[in-house]
């Protein structure tokens, strides 16, 4: 059996065994290495022994062929000889009678010649055997964080002899359960703690490990992959988790698998779960003190790997029993199997006697096949004459269709002319409304105040009259006083009254000049508030203006910097959008657009007036078919473009040349350069653009549009507005007369394309333009803000001179109050007369302030009339014109609806001839998918016909029907021949065929398997037999070692291996004087003599072990100071004896007083870490 098919059985045994993990299950408990590198075996037992003359138990050379398994089973017979009720077959097989054990004596007496020749050769050399570091394999360094008892521990180790000593407490045997957690053993092993968390230090949550392996040589593990040294490093926390990592030595981690971690240790042989290659403190003493004869025998098994030599070897014996059993049901398979083909074999012949009648019924079949050929090429042709029909059906279709779009073409122009009236009239009769709305609110307002003045007049009227009488009655009072005091005074008095009189008539006159004048003020004041609108809206033309230069100048300095992009004036998805149509196969026929993109103006003046004219169609798209529309609109949907209309069309040219005016018109069709026909086609029906004259001056066009009929071929004309940038005004002949409508520029960047130099002379005159019309506003600006300036001077003049004449009349009133005052003192003790003047005084400014309020109602009330008369003859006017308007308004209506009933029919005649089209052109290409599938099928029936047979001819009257007839009475004469024979023909020749494979694969399956179980058994024999050789072996050298280690001090002793009983006891005789007494018993023994004689038998076992790394724990903590220095000499000496091993013992005790120290030495130092920081922890010597 092959060396990977063993390794593999023996990773299950290895498998189970590893399954007792730690209880809290943060490690890992199995590892399969499966198909990785198989450790090197590492059995230290020096020369290989000589061949005993009379030895039984070598292997002879082996043969090959028949002799090797029949030695093989012999072999495997004679084992069975020694069976024993307790014992299993495969111990039997192994321990073959314990007869490989029967020369002990001469195997002991072998091995003690090799020590004594070893020896000999040792002393006669000056300097002894040198030992040497080994390349790889030994560890470098332990380094632990928060591990036990240490916050930082960092150990360098030797590569051959290490002593690490301390005084108790200060953590020496963290250092080998450090090694065994960190190379993957097992918490359990180290008898320290159940789990990982027992190990973190206590008042932290995690814990960290890292060890050093050399890895230098030639049978370095992957040296180009990790370097001079492996480091391994574990983590574990009080949560239970645990993670490996392992880095190369320049710091880099390789991998974090704990398998790579197992597949490290077993390449190096370290066995960190082995219990005597790391001897932790209780294994120690249990092995050196404690242990019973049935305990050191099974350390000894495990220390040596005879243990798991014999768990592998137990796997490989039960493969090999289940292969056993499946050979047997192999054989029985194939008995049967031979039998079924053997019956095969006759029915095959009975089934060749009606070869005539197969042969004439395949010649019916293939007759069948070809008929069936001819009538799928009859389908075929009927087929495709279907499809020349429907053909003829889509082009009928697409003929209709391009009838009616013509149609609809000619009735969307005339729609458009109505609609575009329908749309003057009602601005125009928008526009009266407004007015006569305003007319009414302004006369409704008039007569309002007009019945205000006319009740304001009648009051003052009757206060007039009222005071007059008054005035009479104190005038007459006064004058008959006068006389009745001029009698009594004289002309003094008379004189001062007249003076009075006269004061008083010029304060009255002043004040009528007071009155005149402020009442020219309100004139004023609404002349300035005029003359500011006015001027506001100058100053929002000078801004508008000013603003339109800034975008002129940012255009000519765009277009001669070449700076924009063409997608500018679109949404900002546009480019988007264009991308994702250009990588989209799933078309039919790619979209065209945005429309805009494709047009260009070779007349960059009337571009402003164009993008106003198309409008939004200058976003748009065009494509053929209304899959098309829709997986378009899906995609403007998913980028959220709404502006951009989907218009079906055909890229079918249309000829305009019989319905464009004359040559000496600039047209929008000849002023523009479309790069794509299905564009054009939408202008020319949506927009008419052939029919459009374009005129810039506009007296030229009311001349030709207006004022005589309209050119042929003529449905509207675009002219500049002569006094707004970039305005133009449109003018449509109608059946009613031409219409004029003033469009302003469109809003935003411009989408059309254009020549760069002939755009920039355009905006250049453009600019200029608009500059002599700001330097027009500029000087309107300066003449209105004059007009208003001298309002504010005249009305500023008035209220001074109003000030003015008011202190004046001030001045007056003090004469008069004067002139009062002296006719008081005239008067005297009558003061009757002054009372009566002071009324009658009281009683004129009365009559005069009523006076002037009742003229000037009556001269309001003159002026209220007029305007209201003014007012209602404009009303009655604003009337008249707004019912002229109806009927024109009426008729407008009445035939662009009459219009869009006949498009609606049109369209709907349109959309079924799209639909007729798209049902013909479906069944059209249904017909051809089909004519397709029916060619393929011709052809695939045609070749498979061929593979049949060559074309066969058929005779006319020979049918499908004709043939399967005839063919089916040959199957019904066959078939009762078939029932005869109990199968079918076929069923005849595959079960022939069945079976032979069915035999053929069995019979190599049972081959196959019996090889496999004669090598094996081959492979098992031999292996059982290098086993016991080495069970035998193994234990001469550990006897003929542990008798030389204990002459080291002149012990006598003996080490008593009982395999068959499976114990190991030591018997030593301490005393040298009693040379014929026999060995006493190790119980009988002093403590220190105790503990020597388990050092001897641990160093005996060592070295026929393979690890390269060996490790003890306080080795001499029951020995005196004789015992000690001597066992500590003892393991110097053995470890250098032993090339290359490292070792790494623990002890309380000092050790400088009693070894052989040397360079390959290394003492290292240890203190209690609660005394001493961090740095101060080791101290390495």
């Amino acid at each position: 059996m092959p060396t990977r098919t063993i390794n593999n059985l023996g990773d299950d045994a290895r498998k189970r065994r590893r399954q007792d993990d730690d209880s809290d299950s943060e490690e890992e408990s199995e590892v399969d290495v499966r198909g990785q590198q198989r450790k090197r075996a590492r059995i230290a037992a020096g020369k290989r022994p000589a061949r005993a003359a009379d030895s039984q138990d070598e292997t002879p050379e082996s043969s090959n062929g028949e002799d090797d398994d029949q030695d093989a089973d012999a072999d495997m017979q004679n084992t069975l000889r020694y069976k024993d009720a307790a014992a299993t077959q495969y111990e039997l097989m192994r321990d073959a009678g314990f007869k490989h054990l029967e020369y002990a004596d001469e195997d002991d007496r072998r091995a003690t010649q090799r020590l004594q020749a070893k020896d000999i050769e040792r002393q006669s050399s000056r300097k002894g055997i040198t030992n040497r570091a080994s390349e790889n394999g030994i560890l470098l360094s332990i380094h632990c964080v928060n591990f036990m008892c240490h916050s930082s521990l960092n150990i360098e180790l030797g590569p051959l002899l290490n002593f690490i000593v301390g005084e108790n407490g200060s953590g020496k045997s963290a250092v080998l359960t450090a090694i065994t957690l960190c190379l993957g053993g097992k918490a359990s092993s180290t008898n320290r703690g159940g789990s990982l968390k027992a190990f973190i230090k206590e008042g932290q949550h995690e814990a960290r490990l890292i060890v050093k392996i050399k890895n230098e040589g030639d049978d370095a593990y992957q040296r180009e992959l990790y370097g001079d040294f492996i480091q391994v490093e574990r983590r574990f926390n009080r949560s239970g988790t645990s993670s490996f990592r392992i880095l190369s030595a320049g710091g880099k981690i390789i991998t974090k698998k704990k398998q790579d971690v197992d597949d490290i240790v077993e390449y190096y042989c370290l066995q960190v779960d082995n219990p005597l290659n790391v001897l932790s403190q209780d294994n120690a003493r249990q092995f050196l003190n404690q242990a019973t004869a049935k305990q050191k025998y099974k350390f000894f098994l495990q220390g040596v790997q005879l243990q798991q030599l014999d768990d592998d070897y137990r796997v490989i014996e039960e493969y090999l029993n289940s292969n056993e059993n499946k050979e047997g049901d192999l054989e029985t398979r194939v008995k049967i199997c031979k039998q079924d083909y053997d019956r095969a074999k006759k029915d095959y012949s009975l089934y060749m006697e009606s070869e005539d009648m197969r042969a004439q019924h395949l010649l019916q079949r293939q007759k069948l096949a070809w008929c069936q050929v001819e009538q799928q090429e009859r389908a075929a042709a009927e087929n495709a004459q279907k499809t020349v029909e429907w053909d003829g059906r889509v082009a009928e279709a697409r003929r209709l269709i391009s009838e009616k779009g013509q149609e609809l073409a000619k009735l969307d122009q005339q729609i458009e002319q109505a609609e575009e009236e329908v749309r003057g009239i009602n601005e125009s009769h928008s526009a009266l409304s407004t007015r006569v709305e305003e007319a009414t609110r302004k006369y409704t307002e008039a007569r309002a105040g007009l019945s205000k003045l006319h009740t304001d007049e009648g009051t003052a009227r009757s206060q007039l009259d009222s005071i007059a009488k008054s005035v009479e009655d104190y005038e007459r009072r006064v004058k008959a006083e006068e006389e009745r005091l001029q009698a009594a005074n004289g002309e003094i008095m008379t004189r001062k009254r007249q003076e009075k009189q006269d004061a008083q008539e010029k304060k009255q006159l002043l004040n009528t000049a007071i009155i005149d004048r402020e009442n020219q003020i309100p004139a004023l004041n609404a002349n300035i508030d005029k003359g500011l609108k006015e001027l506001g809206t100058i100053e929002q033309q000078i801004t508008q203006k000013k603003a339109e230069v800034a975008a002129i100048l940012t255009r000519i300095r765009e277009l001669e910097q070449g700076q924009g992009s063409l997608y500018d004036g679109y949404e900002r998805q546009m480019p988007q959008l264009l991308r994702m149509i250009a990588a989209d196969n799933g078309f039919v026929e790619q979209p065209v657009g945005p429309m805009g993109a494709h047009i260009k103006v070779l007349k960059p003046f009337w571009t402003p007036m164009l993008e106003r004219m198309i409008g939004e169609q200058l976003n748009g798209f065009v494509v053929t078919n209304k899959s098309d529309q829709q997986r378009l609109k899906d995609m403007m949907n998913r980028l959220r473009i709404y502006r951009s209309p989907i218009i079906i069309g055909n890229s079918t040219p249309i000829d305009t040349s019989r319905s464009e005016p004359d040559e000496n018109f600039d047209t929008v069709l000849r002023i523009l350069n479309v790069d794509n026909p299905l564009i054009l086609n939408q202008l020319i029906i949506n927009q008419r653009i052939e029919k459009t004259i374009l005129i810039q001056d506009q007296n030229e066009a009311n001349d030709i549009m207006i004022n005589s009929a309209p050119p042929r071929n003529v449905l509207s004309c675009y002219h500049a507005f002569a006094r707004r940038h970039n305005w133009f005004v449109r003018i449509t002949a109608t059946a009613s007369g031409a219409s004029s409508v003033p469009q302003g520029p469109a809003e935003g960047k411009p989408r059309l394309q254009s020549d760069s130099m002939q755009e920039t002379s355009v905006q250049k005159a453009s600019l200029g333009q608009i500059r002599e019309l700001l330097k027009e506003l500029q000087l309107q600006k300066a003449a209105q803000q004059q007009t208003v300036d001298s309002g504010r001077k005249q009305v500023q003049e008035i209220t001074k001179t109003n000030n003015q004449d008011r202190q004046r009349m001030r001045d007056i009133q003090v004469e008069i109050d004067d002139i009062a005052a002296e006719l008081d003192a005239f008067e005297g003790a009558d003061g009757r007369l002054s009372g009566l003047l002071e009324d009658l005084d009281k009683a004129r400014e009365t009559f005069d302030l009523c006076g002037s309020q009742y003229g000037q109602a009556q001269l309001s009330k003159s002026k209220q009339s007029e305007v209201c008369q003014k007012l209602r003859d404009e009303l009655r006017s604003e009337k008249r014109k707004q019912e002229e308007f109806e009927p024109q308004l009426k008729k407008a209506q009445s035939k662009s609806k009459r219009l869009g009933d006949l498009r609606h029919i049109a369209l709907q005649e349109k959309n079924e001839a799209h639909e007729q089209e798209a049902l013909a052109a479906a069944q059209k290409k249904r017909y051809e998918r089909k004519q397709e599938g029916l060619q393929s099928t011709v052809a695939e029936w045609i070749r498979q016909s061929e593979q049949i047979c060559p074309r066969i001819h058929l005779a006319e009257n020979e049918t499908y029907d004709t043939i399967a007839k005839r063919l089916e009475s040959l199957e019904r004469t066959l078939k009762e021949r078939e029932r005869r024979r109990g199968m079918t023909d076929e069923q005849v020749r595959r079960r022939l065929i069945e079976s032979k494979e069915a035999l053929e694969e069995l019979q190599t399956a049972f081959n196959q398997v019996q090889l496999e179980n004669r090598a094996l058994k081959k492979s098992m024999v031999y292996r059982l037999k290098k086993w016991r050789l080495f069970q035998r072996y193994i234990s001469s050298n550990s006897r003929a070692n542990f008798m030389y280690l204990l002459s080291e001090r002149d012990f006598r002793g003996k080490l008593l291996l009982d395999h068959e009983n499976h114990t190991l006891e030591v018997q030593v005789e301490p005393d040298k004087t009693r040379k014929n007494a026999a060995a006493r018993n190790t119980k009988t023994l002093s403590g220190g003599e105790k503990s020597f004689s388990s050092i001897c038998l641990l160093l005996a076992i060592w070295e026929a072990m393979g690890s390269p790394l060996r490790c003890l724990d306080e080795f001499d903590v029951f020995m005196d100071n004789v015992n000690r220095a001597i066992s500590t000499n003892m393991l110097i000496s053995a470890a250098r004896n032993s090339v290359g091993r490292q070792y790494i013992l623990i002890t309380p005790n000092a050790i400088e007083g009693r070894a052989n120290l040397d360079k390959d030495v290394q003492i290292i130092r240890m203190r209690d870490p609660r005394q001493k920081g961090l740095d101060d922890f080791v101290t390495a010597s």
